[in-house]
């Protein structure tokens, strides 16, 4: 979070820096040091600045405000990959081939043998029955987006081959993804003590765009502005109306009408978004799919909030933010 408080901080100096100070004083002199920093929120919701921002790192997998590490699987070539992430500078760390997945396509209900595709969280290495090999490593699925889809089961891991020499095959693995013994204990090496993610894609290889990712920066300053001053209609505008599920599963209609009733009082807010990170969502409907995360401190006279926030997003046909699922 300190470290996203320096890049704003960066950005500020950047932006003023950019704006003749006789403007500045004007700004200031005019409407007050308020004004200075609407000035400065509006620079934010610029897709141009936030492509200057990025200038030559390489969002292929992400942007990640702090040093992070990415499992990348494909269930076709059957690699699993481990990538690090630090300021836009992404390496391989780690590399097996031949892995063993699940059945292919979706994991859409407990039992049916799939190995998820999408965007999760690897959690702490345990111990597990001898079948799963030495230890393993449990993801976090299902995840939101997963849950208000209505989709089951649990249990998805990384783990190693039955210590008693039991074959395994892609009916066998349950939907998890198995790595050979030796490997897995090289894998645990590799991810010790980071903050790990995982990202499974079916078939073709999912990466972020340059392009979209600064697109994504200024809608999210834009619907925060949105947010901030009660403009509803703004704010709602980047909702998919036919897809979005809040976490309690309401719909568009249920959602924008509570929407509608809070922002009508008018309440004056005082919202800051920080630790953003913004990752490729892998689907097999080939849509341009994100997961953007943040750390939110959200004021106002009757209701405080401090705690992280999960957006599920989609682009339109016009490139804009189209959120599907939040909590």
């Amino acid at each position: 979070m300190f470290k996203f408080t320096l890049k704003i901080i960066a950005v500020v100096l950047i932006f003023v820096s950019s704006v003749n100070a006789v403007d500045l004083v004007k700004i200031y002199l005019n409407d007050g040091l308020n004004a200075v920093g609407v000035a400065i929120e509006k620079e934010l919701t610029s897709k141009d600045f936030w492509l200057k921002e990025l200038g030559e790192q390489n969002v292929s997998l992400g942007y990640y405000d702090q040093e992070s590490y990415i499992v990348v699987t494909n269930k076709t070539s059957k690699i699993l990959r481990i990538y690090s992430y630090n300021d836009g500078v992404i390496k391989k760390e780690f590399e097996q081939k031949d892995v063993i997945t699940g059945l292919m396509g979706n994991k859409e209900k407990e039992g049916d043998l799939k190995t998820p595709i999408g965007f999760y969280e690897l959690g702490t290495k345990f111990k597990a029955d001898q079948y799963y090999g030495p230890f393993a490593f449990a993801t976090s699925y299902p995840n939101l987006l997963d849950k208000v889809q209505g989709k089951t089961g649990g249990g998805i891991w990384i783990h190693g081959y039955p210590l008693d020499g039991t074959r395994l095959d892609e009916f066998k693995t349950r939907g998890c993804i198995a790595l050979l013994n030796d490997k897995l204990e090289l894998f645990a090496k590799v991810v010790e003590g980071k903050k790990v993610y995982v990202l499974t894609e079916e078939k073709n290889e999912v990466l972020a765009k340059k392009d979209e990712v600064a697109s994504l920066f200024a809608d999210l300053f834009a619907w925060k502005q949105a947010w901030t001053i009660s403009d509803v209609n703004a704010y709602l505008s980047f909702y998919d109306e036919k897809g979005f599920r809040r976490f309690d599963k309401s719909d568009f209609s249920q959602f924008a009408s509570m929407k509608k009733t809070i922002f009508s009082r008018k309440e004056q807010k005082s919202i800051k978004f920080s630790n953003i990170i913004i990752s490729p969502y892998p689907n097999l409907d080939d849509e341009r799919m994100y997961r953007i995360s943040f750390y939110e401190d959200y004021y106002t006279k009757n209701y405080q909030f401090k705690g992280n926030k999960i957006l599920y997003v989609k682009l339109d046909n016009r490139g804009k933010m189209k959120i599907i699922a939040e909590q």
